[in-house]
């Protein structure tokens, strides 16, 4: 049985690459370091000596040692009080119980004092000092900061004292996972919406027979909005741990004012306290930005018909690439009855070409070889259209001689994940999709794959309120942000041979300083 773990990837991780993978985490933070012995002066008055270094090499007493300690702590000198604990605790071998109580009460200690102090006690680079410092980050922070920050202290703090009796404490102290033994799913049965619905619960069901089954689904039809609330109580009233749904906006409306933060949404609307999970929570926009960002490019020409979903999404692009001072070209044409070749010559100025030609010839008097010179300026060009079209579009770049870069959104997305059918007309258009289009396991749709990362989020909302993602989604990689489930998409592209694989990453380009040929000068 399949069981999905969170990988954390939001928040930078302080460990080795290798140790991450093998824990199933994403890291993303510098290795540190293994702290060196640090020594700092310090006068002693019960022993004629200078400094806590002279402690390290003489072998002094126990009795000694918590003279010192106590001197220390009088004098609020928290870093020798670590450092002589630790020598008073490696002297007290024989004796676990002492060596439990000096773990338990430098643990105090570091909990009492004030963040001036601990910063002080930051500064230190001591082998005996350091390791403290980083447990008390790590039981400090979030849910997610000890589970990610535990293996550090594995790893580099494995000499520490506290490893003996304290960290199984603290460990055993953290609050266990909440089991959920019930999930509710409103959906609804009748209404515009029981196609997408019906598919959603299909995900919903596929992604429960793929993990351990521990929990019992309930399902509740939300078609009647005036029973909503009626329906919401009853799922409660019959167990119900966590609820997905409700599917439309105005659903959710009806439901604006609870305060359920196990309740998923799948939709989003302003003014909620629950989780919201739209289908289109993704930013592809700003994903294109960065994918250029990458790449060095940054003159964009976007090309789009004037339907309005694929028309809203190019505004989107242009305006976020004007914002990042890049150059957006836009050019718009019909989507009843279009001319897809003019389309293209449009935007590279195949007619500004032809018309010089003209002139030419007609200066000459003389027929004239010819073939349209096309503007060199854009990096590379965005097409907003289905991808019939776009095998259309394709060919036509082999035919005016352009080797500018190709880019396509979710649109192009294949409808049957399980029938996936081959496009040579679309080698090389790197477009976004979702991660279930290349590992789709028996899921058909994207709606059904909505359906399957709405079970997985909903059984982990406790990992993403504490910063983690979810790495393996069929949706894009799945993060939590004011309440709202974030998608980040992949990048795919058709080969040679017209299957569809995961696109290699853009060599970057050179941006020269000098002046491009183009028919815009």
């Amino acid at each position: 049985m399949m069981k999905t773990t969170p990988f954390y990837c939001s928040k930078p991780i302080k460990a080795f690459t290798f140790t991450a993978l093998f824990l199933g985490l994403t890291a993303c933070g510098n290795v540190p370091s293994k702290p060196s012995a640090e020594t700092k002066p310090k006068e002693l008055v019960s022993k004629k000596v200078d400094s806590i270094q002279a402690v390290q090499v003489k072998n002094y007493s126990i009795q000694e040692l918590k003279a010192l300690r106590a001197q220390a702590s009088q004098q609020s000198q928290w870093t020798d009080y670590l450092i002589y604990s630790t020598k008073i605790w490696h002297k007290s071998n024989t004796n676990p119980a002492v060596q439990s109580q000096i773990e338990d009460q430098a643990w105090l200690i570091l909990n009492s004092l004030s963040s001036q102090q601990l910063q002080a006690i930051e500064k230190s680079t001591h082998a005996d000092v350091q390791p403290w410092i980083s447990l008390f980050n790590t039981f400090k922070g979030s849910k997610y900061d000890v589970q990610a920050n535990l293996m550090n202290l594995t790893s580099f703090e494995s000499d520490a004292i506290f490893h003996k009796h304290l960290l199984a404490k603290l460990i055993a102290q953290q609050p266990k996972a909440e089991s959920i033994k019930q999930i509710a799913v409103l959906l609804p049965i009748e209404g515009r919406y029981k196609v997408v619905a019906k598919q959603i619960r299909s995900g919903i069901i596929k992604a429960f027979f793929a993990s351990d089954q521990s929990i019992t689904l309930k399902f509740y039809d939300s078609s009647e909005l005036a029973n909503l609330e009626a329906i919401y109580t009853q799922a409660k009233q019959e167990g119900a741990d966590r609820i997905i749904g409700p599917l439309s906006k105005e659903a959710l409306q009806e439901l604006a004012s609870f305060r359920d933060d196990k309740l998923l949404a799948l939709n989003n609307i302003d003014g909620t306290s629950f989780i919201q999970f739209s289908f289109k929570s993704a930013d592809p926009s700003l994903q294109m930005l960065r994918k250029f960002e990458t790449a060095g490019y940054k003159r964009i020409g976007i090309l789009t018909n004037d339907n309005k979903s694929s028309l809203n999404r190019a505004y989107a692009l242009q305006q976020t690439l004007t914002q990042a001072n890049y150059q957006a070209v836009l050019s718009i044409y019909p989507d009843e009855k279009p001319r897809l070749r003019d389309a293209l010559g449009a935007l590279i100025h195949e007619k500004q070409s032809d018309e010089r030609q003209n002139n030419l010839r007609w200066l000459i008097g003389q027929k004239l070889n010819f073939f349209p010179r096309t503007r060199q300026d854009l990096d590379a060009i965005v097409i907003y259209d289905n991808a019939l079209r776009m095998s259309v579009f394709r060919p036509q770049f082999d035919f005016f001689e352009l080797d500018t870069p190709v880019f396509g959104d979710t649109e192009l997305t294949p409808t049957n994940f399980q029938d996936i059918k081959e496009n040579r007309d679309l080698n090389r258009v790197n477009f976004l999709t979702y991660p279930a289009t290349l590992d789709p396991i028996d899921l058909k749709s994207k709606f059904e794959a909505f359906g399957w990362d709405s079970f997985i989020v909903t059984t982990h909302i406790e990992d993403l309120q504490n910063g983690g993602c979810l790495a393996n989604a069929k949706t894009g990689v799945l993060s939590l942000n004011n309440n709202e489930i974030n998608q980040k998409l992949i990048w795919v592209q058709y080969n040679k041979e017209g299957q569809l694989i995961e696109a290699p990453a853009i060599e970057p380009k050179e941006i020269k300083e000098s002046a491009r040929n183009s028919d815009t000068e």
